[in-house]
């Protein structure tokens, strides 16, 4: 269904429901940095396209946690 992040504070928490990542089911088990969702979105194998636009619907000034 989808990428879903939340920010909270200055970490974020995220959800993938399939067909992203690998089709299965995956979330953070706590609020963690965008450096390291991005990579672990990555490793769930998730688009970076996707990962950038979930990331811009939870915050617009993502990049600049990075």
């Amino acid at each position: 269904m989808a990428i879903i992040i939340r920010k909270v504070g200055d970490l974020f928490e995220a959800e993938v429901t399939p067909p992203h990542g690998k089709g299965n089911h995956w979330q953070t088990a706590k609020p963690i940095s965008a450096k390291k969702l991005v990579s672990e979105l990555l490793e769930q194998g998730c688009h970076q396209t996707d990962i950038g636009d979930a990331f811009y619907s939870a915050d617009p000034d993502w990049l600049a946690n990075l």
